[in-house]
């Protein structure tokens, strides 16, 4: 699938984007609009090329989640495939390796919060607002809303959040280690670009380590977590090949400083 109708796809240089396309319903995730989603997905997870894949929405809104409208068309046992699908690609998103990032404004509520859960990053405006409003609508969240969401903000925080449904600030979202940096709309795609610039100058294959040690040791006990900080080949960048063009440079005072110029006081204000 190429020719997607409810979402934008964009790739320019090592950057794609997939932008949520329907605006008029708050970029509400149907069945096609789903569809389009994990293929565009799988796209991004076969190019070598991209380091870093982007979330955006159409409009002044990320996403309300789910069409609730759409499910009145399904089957019987539609509930089931769908809610695979939905868990397989939120799956996707997480182990991706690209560094991906969440530019969230407007509404992120449902299916659209739950996507911010498996990403590396999430930049929000301080006019959006977040929330699970299922549990008023007869729904169980699918796709890590009662599962990530407790990994993040605690088991008190989602469950109240799930089984009341009330919509909250992106301060409050802050505050439960579900927003990285909040600012002003207008500041919205600065900041993103600034985060790309700063993870741009890092190198590639060591994100990628980190990613899935960060990733797949948080759910584990620690003692089997600390395994994936002993690489097979430590610091290899290369099969069979020490790699020490960081430590080479940390040696030397002039680029240990320009390696550290765009990091050491980023977010600080």
């Amino acid at each position: 699938m190429t020719d997607y109708k409810k979402i934008l796809f964009a790739r320019e240089g090592e950057i794609t984007t997939i932008t949520f396309n329907r605006p008029e319903a708050h970029n509400a995730l149907d069945r096609q609009m789903s569809d389009e989603l994990q293929d565009a997905v799988r796209r991004v997870k076969k190019d070598r090329e991209c380091r870093f894949l982007i979330f955006r929405g159409a409009g002044e809104t990320f996403c309300a989640g789910d069409d609730i409208k759409d499910f009145l068309t399904w089957t019987d046992d539609d509930p089931y495939w769908q809610a695979r699908q939905y868990q397989e690609t939120a799956q996707m998103i997480e182990d991706l390796n690209p560094i991906t990032i969440a530019a969230v404004d407007g509404v992120c509520t449902g299916g659209g919060l739950e996507l911010t859960l498996t990403c590396d990053f999430v930049i929000a405006t301080d006019r959006s607002r977040w929330g699970m409003p299922e549990i008023d609508w007869d729904i169980t969240p699918g796709w890590g809303g009662v599962t990530r969401l407790a990994r993040f903000a605690g088991r008190r925080k989602a469950k109240e959040w799930n089984l009341i449904g009330q919509l909250f600030s992106a301060q409050v979202a802050e505050q439960h280690d579900m927003i990285n940096r909040i600012c002003a709309p207008e500041e919205l795609n600065a900041e993103v670009d600034a985060l790309v610039e700063v993870m741009s100058a890092k190198n590639p294959i060591t994100i990628r380590r980190s990613k899935f040690a960060l990733n797949k040791g948080a759910d584990l006990p620690l003692s089997g977590a600390m395994a994936f900080e002993i690489p097979i080949v430590p610091f290899a960048n290369k099969p069979g090949r020490f790699a020490t063009e960081g430590m080479e440079d940390f040696a030397q005072p002039e680029t240990r400083a320009a390696r550290r110029k765009l990091s050491k006081n980023f977010w600080q204000d």
